[in-house]
């Protein structure tokens, strides 16, 4: 056990085992939703048979945290690696993984672009348009298909309900923002908008933007299920400094997205639920903002996708999903070519219950125009013993280049045609343990062996090389999470939240990465949420490490004060004004505070 860990169990589970009154209710940090599917499976099933590690950031929690967007919330869950170059830029990386290896989902909807992932958290809902974030830790192609590598991510909007909300808040940066949410029903029909708009100078010069979003939804009852239908748009313009080479850049994003599906049953035992979903994503980039003729691009990416599941109760014990997906990926770049490719697939996944003793299998063949066939199994099982519940699983994994990776070319980065699909395995152990004294406790190992890692990279020796992709011919990842929460005597939460985690390449000796080498390996951090009267604070002191630099402390927090049917809350970030530098080795941002007001609910 390394020196950090026994710091961890030294400094976090003492304490708290000391302070939990046996009469205290159990409210753990991580939600468990005991009666909704969550992203561990696509099963109808409780939460308390998942055979994976999965944490819910529910609406309760996501609006209590000092975050205003979906991207920053990511920021607090275990095992997350939020890149973040500015407000209006991030990357998520999981255990280790790099930002191609998460697969983002909007209610079980892909919205992991096929340029690059850099566009992934380029949502089209406020904040206050999500029900829950739901993250798997660790390998799901086998439910996924491809860039479900490190983890999966799916946001969950709200149902939509007669109510209005609005948000306002101001701060640092000459920093403001808003929101609005509301819904009505009409009949059998039930509506929701939400709309969201910010704008900010950053936090170095270079990083302002204007960000604006809208998303729209309806739930109609139909042939006895649930029609629904969504549609979003999201607009970004943004200071781009530094963030891919060092230039003074800006960039200019567009995104829409228009879903459809139903779901309802068959007979009693049988469930069907088809979807369509279709979304664009417009990138304007300049490299010199002061000069855009020296070197701008512009790329339009399209996806139209069709997926139908299957769901099967075959006996009381015995649950099973079977469907396939065929998806179409358009571009149109200056930079990139015109691209066109076809992708399509077949799953199933099937769980036994049997007392204690929950199964999982999974098997999913993957057909990729341009790289061929990729078969994705998974198994994993847990068995629960009074309060405590061991698991484990194997699955392999698959992500194939994008187009970014394979042909952009400009004067700081080149790609290559010549790149291989990634494959892996990941294996995992762990186990949760739910105390009635009001203590919950969580840890997981896994270990993750990749082939063909895909890498942007330099020469060590020469620093003015551009970074180029390659295939990394293997790299193994292990890392240990443990999660410790816990209600005091007087009511006061508290958490504490470490993952550790070793890298290790067979051929990355002569170079520097860029992404897939530079994971975090170090992430604790001490949380507590009390009350003052009717005033509730919560905060968090981190330390994060990244592979091969120095570590740093974070301190951020959140005071609320509810006054009638509004809440005033105060903000403080980075309060210990630490300096780091973001995934792009700028500066990141200093101590800044915001407040603001929200109102209705």
């Amino acid at each position: 056990m390394s020196s950090s860990m026994r710091a961890l169990l030294a400094g976090g589970l003492f304490p708290i085992t000391l302070l939990c009154s046996e009469g205290a209710t159990a409210q753990n940090f991580p939600v468990t939703l005991d009666t909704v599917r969550s992203v561990a499976t696509r099963l109808t099933l409780s939460f308390l048979h998942n055979t994976r590690s999965v944490e819910i950031l529910d609406r309760e929690r996501l609006m209590a945290l000092p975050v205003g967007t979906v991207a920053e919330a990511l920021g607090w869950a275990l095992g997350a690696d939020l890149q973040a170059r500015s407000h209006a830029q991030a990357d998520l990386a999981i255990r280790g993984s790099s930002h191609e290896h998460v697969l983002v989902l909007v209610d079980g909807v892909p919205m992991s672009d096929p340029q690059t992932g850099h566009f992934d958290l380029d949502l089209t809902m406020p904040l206050a348009r999500v029900e829950r974030i739901e993250i798997l830790r660790g390998a799901a192609s086998a439910l996924y298909g491809a860039d479900a590598m490190g983890g999966v991510v799916n946001i969950v909007t709200r149902e939509p309900l007669t109510h209005v909300e609005a948000r306002v808040e101001g701060g640092s940066y000459e920093t403001l923002a808003s929101s609005l949410d509301g819904g009505l029903a009409l009949g059998k029909t039930r509506f929701a908008a939400g709309a969201g708009y910010s704008r900010s100078d950053g936090h170095r010069l270079g990083t302002d933007h204007r960000i604006g979003e809208l998303h729209l939804q309806a739930i109609s009852e139909l042939l006895g299920g649930s029609l629904r239908g969504s549609a979003g748009q999201s607009w970004k313009d943004f200071g781009a400094a530094d963030f891919y080479a060092p230039y003074p850049s800006y960039e200019e994003t567009r995104t829409s997205t228009v879903g459809a599906a139903w779901k309802g049953p068959l007979t009693d035992r049988i469930d069907l639920e088809p979807r369509l979903n279709w979304r664009r994503h417009k990138d304007y980039f300049v490299l010199d903002r002061e000069d855009p003729a020296f070197y701008s691009n512009q790329h339009v990416s399209s996806q139209v996708g069709a997926e139908a599941v299957i769901r099967i109760r075959a006996d009381e014990g015995l649950s099973v999903a079977a469907g396939g997906q065929v998806g179409r990926d358009f571009l149109e770049s200056t930079n990139l070519g015109d691209r066109d490719e076809v992708r399509g697939a077949l799953f199933a996944e099937a769980m036994s219950v049997t007392g204690p003793l929950t199964v999982s299998a999974g098997l999913r063949g993957d057909h990729h125009e341009s790289f061929g066939f990729f078969g994705s199994p998974s198994l994993s099982a847990a068995y629960r013993w009074h309060t405590l519940k061991l698991r484990a699983s194997v699955a392999r994994s698959f992500r194939a280049p994008t187009w970014t990776e394979r042909y952009y070319e400009d004067p700081v980065n080149l790609g290559n045609l010549d790149l291989e699909p990634e494959r892996a395995w990941t294996v995992e152990v762990g186990g949760d343990l739910d105390l009635t004294s009001g203590l919950w406790i969580s840890t997981t190992a896994y270990r993750r062996s990749a082939t063909n890692l895909i890498d942007w990279s330099r020469p060590t020796d020469d620093p003015e090389a551009r970074w180029e992709t390659r295939n990394v011919k293997s790299a193994v990842f292990r890392g240990l999470e443990i999660e410790l929460t816990g209600v005091l005597r007087l009511g006061t939460r508290v958490g504490v939240q470490g993952s550790l985690l070793s890298v290790s390449a067979a051929d990355a000796d002569g170079y520097v990465s860029k992404y897939s080498l530079r994971p975090l390996t170090r992430d604790i951090s001490f949380s507590v949420g009390h009350g003052f009267g009717p005033a509730e604070t919560h905060t968090r002191l981190s330390f994060r490490q990244r592979e091969g630099e120095s570590g740093y402390w974070l301190l951020d927090l959140r005071l609320a004060l509810p006054v009638g049917r509004s809440e005033f809350f105060f903000d403080l970030l980075n309060g210990l004004d630490s300096e780091y530098v973001d995934i792009g080795g700028a500066p990141a941002a200093g101590r800044s505070v915001r407040v603001g007001v929200a109102v209705g609910g």
